[in-house]
């Protein structure tokens, strides 16, 4: 099956994708993208935590259900791409490789498997709350029990089964607080994810011996820009799978181009940023909004939280770093939060990156050109900076307009011309990166991040409602965190019900958290996070707010859906692999995760148009199979074919494909009426289209 469009499933029985197979096909999707399916942490709800390379993860059926899921996908047109974690394992006792070499030492044979700290005598775990410790037999062997986590007990440790801390200090770990760092380096600063050393042929053939066995056809490769050597890994994958697909999880900055040429693509983020940049308005008005709630200095801002976020999460690693380069830590702080990309790609054969790094900091540069080695170590540290800093944290603090802050977003940008879209999109005809718009990482689902931007379409009226909500609640909470929460209720309503209460409050929670201003993850204020919570509770009991609300919410609503149904026509239009996250077929109004990992309803797909479908919320359920089925018909029409830009008004962005298919789409609520040359079908209605037209609702999709 040619690859045209993909459909992510977060993790589930592999019978329950089965059952469900023909829905897909009736959608119009070519191939499923399954979540991480080798073995994980017992309870894992995203796969990212891998604990046996060796294994299909039996709480999703294993590896004969997976088998059967293959065939019968393939036997109904569908193509499976499999995400693969090469990165990092979970630290858990189901990790056998792990706990041999906690058992063991340096003298297992898998201790250079994973990215220790070699100067140091013992392994350093971070995991103790107390000292609350017991022994427990598992198949007559004892082990370390600290709640329900298992250690394993070397030989001499087993002459001290009655005398705890004695068998501590014999062993060849070392279990420490949960603050404290480990020996080893980790996905972002999860101390429970260690690093793996792909860069070890043995460790790359032992580790993708099992998932690479299987009858797939393509992989999506987890953070690759946490590898030691990123290119040296893809090309020994690309040896090993031939003509199979890659692609991978990279963050682009805008304008930055993808180095390697041999792989397929990236999943998407780059499309999200510049499709996103197209439905805000009104640029002046919404920062002057804003700069009366907070003024902040936007560049200031991002280079103080990443020196904030490497002296909180990452001092040991950097210290370490620092040492080997023979450069002070302070300039390498400097260093880092100087960088505008989420990683340079300096080995001893490839320098090009080398201006990006003189530019931030000479004596780094210096360095870099004496030990090598040591500066590619340090830039496994870089996307770890840059997310817990940029995505992490200045997302959550600066609340311009939040449909703006996502993964891969640049907040200096706030909108882009149709002209620009047209630029990008041209750069990509005949390839094959994923049309994302929404995934398991973004922090709203698209239709949320739709109705936010459609605020900024009416600004006065915003600021009228927020000052009014304002004096109707009279919170007791910092301005910039109440004016979140508008903006985030105003997204992401689901009815004033307790379910969605909960949802939200978890969610605010999260976000105080992760801006880390008042409280954080580590340091928990209670008493300020009450005060949030107790203001929700307020919203979804006092009449007045609700009414106000509601009277606005109407109306953004549906200049939301308008906007969600012009994004996902230019996803499945434009060059690429049109790219659509569980659920998001329908209007689905996610946030950050957890909450995006909600299970996904299978309803039943429209059969054809009619206006009801906007009343019963069925629109884009039928918009996007209609289209889909439309791609998948024309086969790579839509990757391949010559992409002509249009000039339109401002509020609409269109292009022909080919000489054969006109598309044009909302990207303000406006009402535009437009003179069509030649007859087409709109492939949405099924009418006949000729001369002049408005553009309504309905995004157009006109076929010759």
């Amino acid at each position: 099956m040619m690859l045209l469009s993909t459909y992510r499933l977060q993790p589930m029985k592999f019978s329950e994708i089965r059952n469900k197979l023909d829905y897909f096909v009736e959608l119009g999707v070519t191939h499923l993208y399954l979540s991480p399916v080798l073995k994980a942490r017992p309870g894992s709800t995203h796969g990212y935590d891998v604990v046996d390379y060796s294994a299909i993860n039996d709480e999703l059926g294993g590896e004969e259900e997976y088998i059967r899921l293959i065939d019968e996908a393939k036997s109904k047109g569908l193509g499976i791409i499999q995400d693969i974690v090469p990165n990092h394992m979970a630290v858990h006792h189901t990790n056998w490789r792990l706990m041999d070499v906690l058992k063991k030492g340096r003298n297992s044979r898998y201790y250079n498997y994973f990215d220790f700290y070699e100067e140091e005598e013992k392994i350093r775990i971070p995991t103790l709350g107390d000292r609350n410790f017991k022994i427990t037999y598992v198949n007559d062997e004892p082990y370390l029990d600290y709640y329900g986590n298992l250690f394993p007990i070397n030989d001499e440790g087993k002459k001290y089964l009655n005398d705890i801390e004695k068998l501590l200090k014999v062993q060849y770990y070392e279990l420490v607080d949960w603050r404290d760092y480990p020996s080893y380096r980790r996905f972002f600063a999860v101390n429970e994810l260690i690093a793996v050393r792909q860069e070890l042929e043995w460790v790359f053939e032992d580790s993708h011996l099992k998932i690479l066995s299987f009858e797939v056809d393509g992989y999506r490769i987890d953070h690759i820009d946490g590898l030691f050597k990123p290119e040296e890994y893809l090309r020994r994958l690309k040896n090993k799978i031939g003509n199979k697909y890659i692609f991978i999880e990279k963050i682009l900055s805008v304008d930055e181009k993808l180095r390697w040429d041999f792989i397929d693509g990236t999943t998407g983020y780059d499309f999200l940023n510049y499709s996103n940049l197209l439905f805000t308005d009104n640029e002046d008005k919404m920062t002057v909004i804003y700069k009366n709630i907070l003024n902040i200095d936007l560049d200031k801002l991002v280079k103080e939280t990443k020196k904030k976020i490497i002296d909180a999460l990452f001092k040991h690693d950097i210290e370490r770093i620092s040492k080997m380069l023979g450069v002070d830590y302070e300039e390498i702080k400097e260093f880092l939060s100087c960088l505008k990309v989420y990683r340079t790609y300096i080995t001893e054969n490839d320098f090009r990156d080398e201006e990006i790094i003189r530019n931030c900091s000479q004596k780094v540069y210096e360095s870099m050109k004496k030990n090598v080695t040591a500066f590619m170590k340090l830039q496994q540290y870089m996307p770890a900076v840059f997310a817990k800093a940029y995505e992490d944290t200045v997302l959550f603090i600066y609340n311009r307009l939040i449909s703006l802050n996502e993964v891969s977003s640049d907040l200096h940008y706030y909108s882009i011309s149709c002209d620009k879209f047209h630029e990008f999109n041209l750069k990509r005809v005949g390839t094959l990166s994923f049309n994302a718009t929404s995934t398991h990482d973004t922090k709203f689902s698209e239709d949320v991040r739709m109705r936010i931007s459609a605020i900024s379409e009416i600004p006065d009226e915003w600021a009228k409602k927020v000052n009014e909500w304002h004096n109707i609640l009279n919170p007791n909470i910092d301005k910039n965190d109440e004016y979140r929460l508008y903006q985030t209720i105003v997204g992401s309503f689901d009815g004033f019900n307790n379910e969605y209460k909960e949802r939200l409050k978890a969610h605010m929670i999260k976000a105080l958290r992760e801006a880390k201003v008042h409280t954080d993850w580590v340091n928990v204020n209670t008493e300020y996070e009450k005060k949030m919570t107790y203001l929700i509770d307020k919203m979804f009991n006092n009449e007045k707010f609700m009414e106000s609300f509601l009277e606005f919410e109407s109306k953004i609503d549906k200049m939301g859906k308008v906007k969600s149904l012009s994004l996902v026509a230019l996803k499945i239009t434009s060059p690429g692999i049109a790219d659509f996250y569980q659920g998001l077929e329908n209007f689905r109004y996610l946030l950050t995760d957890p909450d995006n990992r909600r299970p996904v309803v299978f309803s039943e797909l429209p059969k054809r148009y009619e206006e009801g479908l906007f009343n019963n919320g069925k629109i884009k359920a039928y918009v996007t199979k209609v289209l889909l089925n439309l791609r998948k018909s024309m086969k790579d029409f839509f990757i391949n074919s010559e992409y002509k830009p249009l000039k339109l008004h401002k509020g609409l962005c269109g292009f022909m494909r080919g000489d054969k298919v006109l598309v044009i789409v909302k990207t303000l609520n406006r009402d535009y009426d437009i003179e069509i040359d030649g007859e087409y079908t709109d492939v949405i209605t099924d009418e006949t289209v000729r001369g002049r037209v408005k553009v309504d609702k309905l995004p157009l999709i006109l076929v010759k």
